[in-house]
């Protein structure tokens, strides 16, 4: 969310009728009180269209798109409808409808429902032709089921959601004024006529005592509707909305699930809540220490708040409004307009990517019985060729055909299936204390790195690990949680799975990483980087030839303790690791000295010049990541966080360094525009036009000379 601004003042809240969308993007119709209708750009706040009438108003205006016109309700019974270029609403002709028309709504099909006090619906062109019948037989409409008792009962928060297929879910909570309960009502709408279907009512009460409910909302997730309920323990409950047309249509006393604890705001008062999109609601509440107001970008899905707003003062008798990409937030004498901008890079970071790049439990909590697998693929019958052996019999007549096979061993069977699927299986069986010896738990692996292997951590990590991801943290908190454990331990190994196992990685942790590898570096002796010549370098690779890699040959693990450089290694896995340069910066100039950024500066340039020195990416940025442009991020970020340092300093080494850095920056840039002079010619070369001398004839056209006279 961005920072709200101010619309234009209000004088009440309960006399503030409402906003509704305009034909024009980003655009909303403000009916700013009783007689006062106004068309503002949200952008801008200029004012568009702007109308005053003389009888007073009892619903917001909204924007008719089929017919193209302006349609308001005056009294409850009276309903105009005007052009964008109408001066005088006063003189457009009225319409009489002899059925109060609580409120009118601009629907996701263009046309407008109206809803009537009793809480029936319908378009406006069914109302329209349909209103001379309600003349005639009024008692004989077809008020339809549930019937509010517009006297007692009063609706609120009326919301109208588009399904994936098309169809439209009309939904309003009706509150008791005697009693204060609250009470949804739902139903599909006729696809024409608007007309509910069947309505549906789900009671909002919680057996527990002394809970009462704060907010509630309706949200649009995964092709239906839920019902998302805040209650005063600050438990959310969600409820999938049903349309099956042989439920019973009686009352429903359950409110859903629990999926979790808001714990950052206070819920003694009420609160105001709107659904916004696919799984996220919008929340404007009292803030825990009833110091002001918050309002929070919930996701529902992943339990997350992805953005906060803070309000010096805290209003219950807000109001929420949605254009667009806009929240619009009537509190106290304020009309408050919060830009949003729902960023999956954003959610990803709080929630952590760890469910598409992780462990996967293909196999959750369940468990499997050694010998009860080994009998079954005994005994297995099915299409797996015989892929091992491939031998065809010659010179002999052709028998039936196979159709199964039966195996004598498990390592036979393993291997054919192996063979079968031409790929590697990573596959972790665990065992537990707590179960039989011949019960283990086995899960699938999804992220395999063939430089460091399964990014499966030693049984201690991994055991944190796996408890941290099933009670919901996010990929920031669990490695700020383990990457210093696995510091303090020396695990050089774990640490480089930890950094690829997790897209999102807290700076702070990268950090600490970078200087435990830097301090460990310090034992071995870096590689000196030279310029080399381009020549020499093109005849050292033409030269060289790749060794061959004997399919027998297990991986070489990297990190591990036979490896030549293990640091090194690590460092790499550090430096591949996507990071926020604004926050970064400061850690990097107050946890490293300028003795480690120079040596740091030295591995860069030796990957920059390297032919073959290269930086690996993870799982997570294998379709994005360019080695040399994160070696130049790297070199540029170091440098700027030790500028005034490296300026003030008069070591002799730290200039040659400098001076080696600038001609290897001088040579790329002189290359880059090499490249940039060749692109011409390597255009026309693809467009088939070929550079020929001046003395060769030009075959494409000719010009003849034709005398006239």
């Amino acid at each position: 969310m961005l920072a709200y601004y101010s619309l234009c003042p209000i004088n009440d809240v309960a006399e503030f009728l409402g906003l509704s969308r305009d034909v024009n993007a980003g655009c909303a119709i403000n009916t700013l009180g009783r007689n006062i209708v106004q068309v503002v750009k949200l952008s801008n706040q200029k004012l568009q269209h702007s109308w005053t009438s003389l009888e007073r108003l009892s619903s917001k205006v909204v924007y008719d798109f089929r017919s193209g016109r302006y349609v308001g309700v005056f009294g409850g019974r009276y309903v105009r409808c005007w052009p964008a270029d109408q001066a005088d609403i006063n003189k457009v002709k009225k319409v009489k409808f002899y059925r109060t028309i609580a409120q009118l709504y601009a629907v996701a099909t263009g046309q407008v429902l109206v809803l009537y006090d009793d809480g029936s619906c319908e378009s406006l062109e069914s109302a329209v032709d349909t209103r001379n019948e309600d003349r005639k037989a009024p008692e004989q409409i077809e008020r339809g089921v549930p019937v509010v008792d517009a006297a007692r009962e009063s609706i609120v928060d009326v919301c109208t959601v588009a399904l994936d297929s098309g169809r439209l879910v009309l939904g309003y909570f009706v509150r008791d004024g005697e009693s204060g309960a609250m009470t949804l009502h739902y139903c599909l709408l006729a696809e024409e006529s608007l007309k509910p279907l069947r309505f549906r009512k789900v009671r909002l009460e919680r057996a527990e005592q002394k809970v009462h409910l704060v907010g509630q909302s309706l949200v649009e997730g995964g092709g239906s509707v839920s019902l998302i309920t805040i209650w005063s323990d600050k438990r959310i409950f969600t409820k999938t909305l049903t349309f099956d047309s042989d439920g019973s249509s009686g009352d429903d006393h359950s409110i859903g699930n629990f999926i979790s604890i808001l714990n950052m705001i206070n819920t003694s008062q009420p609160l105001s809540m709107v659904g916004i999109s696919r799984d996220y609601i919008a929340i404007y509440a009292n803030n825990l220490n009833q110091d002001g107001a918050s309002l929070l970008l919930y996701n529902v899905q992943f339990k997350v708040v992805q953005a906060k707003q803070f309000f010096k003062v805290f209003f219950s008798n807000s109001r929420f409004w949605l254009v667009e990409n806009h929240l619009l937030l009537a509190f106290g004498q304020t009309l408050a307009v919060v830009p949003y901008k729902i960023s999956k890079e954003q959610l990803s970071d709080m929630v952590g990517t760890q469910r598409g790049a992780e462990v996967r439990n293909y196999v959750d909590n369940e468990s499997i019985n050694e010998d009860c697998d080994f009998n079954e693929g005994y005994g297995f019958a099915g299409d797996l060729e015989d892929v091992s052996e491939g031998e065809e019999s010659e010179g002999e007549d052709e028998g039936p055909e196979v159709v199964y096979k039966l195996f004598e061993s498990v390592g036979r069977f393993e291997e054919t299936l192996q063979e079968a699927y031409k790929s590697d299986l990573m596959v972790e069986t665990v065992r537990d204390e707590g179960l039989p010896e011949d019960v283990i738990s086995m899960r699938l692996m999804s992220n395999v790195d063939c430089s460091v292997g399964p990014l499966l951590f030693s049984e201690s990590f991994e055991l944190l690990a796996s408890e941290l991801e099933k009670h919901g943290f996010c990929e920031m908190e669990i490695t700020e949680k383990i990457i210093p454990l696995m510091i303090q331990a020396g695990a050089s190994l774990d640490i480089g799975k930890c950094l690829k196992r997790y897209s999102t990685v807290s700076e702070r942790s990268l950090v600490s990483a970078l200087k435990y590898a830097l301090g460990c570096q310090e034992k071995n002796t870096p590689p000196k980087a030279t310029i080399p010549d381009v020549e020499q370098l093109l005849e050292k690779v033409s030269g060289s030839k790749l060794p061959k890699v004997s399919e027998e040959q297990p991986p070489s693990f990297i990190l591990e303790d036979q490896s030549p450089q293990p640091v090194v290694d690590l460092l790499n896995i550090i430096l591949s690791c996507s990071v926020h340069r604004t926050l970064i910066l400061p850690l990097l100039r107050k946890e490293i000295d300028l003795s480690s950024v120079l040596a740091l500066l030295d591995h860069l340039l030796f990957l920059l010049t390297d032919p073959v020195a290269t930086l690996a990416e993870t799982p997570a940025n294998a379709d994005t990541f360019d080695s040399d442009e994160q070696v130049i991020a790297w070199a540029t970020l170091l440098i700027d966080s030790h500028y005034q340092q490296i300026v003030l300093s008069r070591d002799a080494e730290v200039k040659r360094r400098l001076l080696v850095w600038a001609a290897v920056v001088k040579r790329h840039a002189e290359a880059l525009d090499e490249l940039k002079a060749l692109a011409p010619t390597i255009q026309r070369l693809v467009a088939g036009k070929h550079n020929q001398g001046g003395s060769q004839q030009n075959r494409w056209y000719s010009v003849e000379t034709v005398q006239l006279y």
